[in-house]
């Protein structure tokens, strides 16, 4: 089962991108700058520290090049800290255990500054090693292995260079695109539910399914962030004919952030039909008239996130005036449909009502936001 996996996964890689094939990338970028660094630090004559050369390439290798520089800096950095914590300790007062344990707790503190980042582990490994190893005790050791270390950093920035990942918006827009379209999902689901009434209410199903929403909106907001550092000192950007503007990645941003905040009032509706259609609610029930009323006003939201996918809004320039109509005339019917509740419905269920009718309402008003963000991103 496992080898069936894997080959699908392979099958995946050659057929379309997506993280089978960035996963099969970075494992070719591994293995060819752990090669260069293995062939350069032979070729220098090292034979104690050798090892250090691949080890330190297949640490910093990294997707995007500026992801490689950085952990290059403090990769390198690190080692560097704990190498001459060890040296000092090491040509001073020798390898005694009391000195080590001292060494030791002092890395392990100052791995813990910020600048370090995820590589901070690396300064009180380097530091026990070099100790541990007698390579402290010994200066040529000690610079053989501080350069090993400069020669993996430096195969594997070349290696992300010449290998550097195309800039590639088409990914963090799709990404914003399935997110609109699992909106169209389910909210056109619930309004076919509420055609039918309480009969037709499934809030404990619509629950899930908003609470899965969670998981899309952190992948599109990967998706851009990663759009975004392959922008930095990437090579190819000078063989582009057209300069990709980071503008258009933060109106990708601003088009997560709108229909983000929309799967929240989903989620707020949905909460309201759970706690109001259970037995032992202290709200009464909607009436079935008022769900059934409700519902095309749902399915006009339906159409609406459809209209985002299908004309990919985010991509465009300006908003559609096709998009700002049909928001305007959903909105037009929530207004109608509030007025209708002031005027015939019991005051008893009137708080239900305007609570269902809120949330819709501010479903709305997030496209809203999402299409003004695009008009404010021409003055950025």
């Amino acid at each position: 089962m496992a080898q069936g996996r894997l080959w699908q996964g392979i099958d995946r890689a050659y057929r379309r991108r997506g993280f089978e094939r960035e996963t099969a990338v970075l494992i070719l970028k591994c293995a060819i700058a752990a090669t260069l660094a293995y062939v350069a630090a032979y070729l220098l004559g090292e034979s104690t520290q050798i090892g250090f050369a691949p080890f330190t390439a297949l640490l910093v290798v990294r997707p995007s090049v500026y992801g490689s520089v950085l952990q290059c800096g403090r990769y390198v950095a690190a080692v560097f800290a704990g190498a001459l914590m060890a040296g000092i300790t090491g040509l001073t007062v020798g390898p005694a255990v009391w000195a080590f344990a001292l060494v030791v707790l002092v890395a392990l503190i100052a791995g813990q500054v910020r600048f370090f980042g995820q590589q901070g582990t690396q300064v009180p490994v380097v530091a026990a090693f070099a100790l541990a190893g007698g390579t402290a005790t010994n200066v040529e050791d000690l610079g053989s292995l501080l350069l090993m270390v400069c020669v993996g950093a430096a195969c594997a920035l070349l290696t992300n260079v010449a290998l550097a990942p195309a800039v590639r918006f088409r990914d963090a827009e799709n990404a914003v695109l399935d997110f609109a379209d699992g909106l169209r999902s389910l909210t056109g689901d619930i309004a076919a539910g509420l055609r039918g009434g309480r009969d037709g209410v499934r809030a404990d199903y619509w629950g899930d399914a908003v609470d899965g929403l969670d998981g899309t909106i952190r992948n599109a907001q990967e998706c851009v962030d990663r759009q975004k550092d392959r922008m930095r000192f990437n090579p190819r950007r000078l063989l582009a004919d057209q300069e990709p503007s980071p503008v258009q990645l933060d109106v990708y941003r601003d088009w997560i952030q709108a229909l983000s905040r929309a799967s929240r009032h989903v989620q707020s509706l949905v909460r309201t039909l759970r706690s109001t259609t259970r037995s032992d609610s202290r709200f009464p029930p909607p009436e079935e008239a008022f769900l059934r009323e409700l519902a095309p006003v749902l399915e006009r939201a339906s159409e609406i996130f459809q209209t985002v996918h299908d004309r990919e809004e985010p991509e465009n320039q300006a908003p559609s005036e096709n998009l700002r109509a049909m928001v305007e005339d959903a909105l037009g019917e929530v207004d109608t449909l509030r007025r209708r509740v002031d005027r015939e419905w019991d005051d008893e269920r009137r708080p239900v009502y305007s609570a269902l009718l809120t949330d819709t309402e501010r479903l709305l008003e997030e496209v809203n936001q999402g299409y003004e963000n695009v008009e404010r991103a021409d003055g950025r």
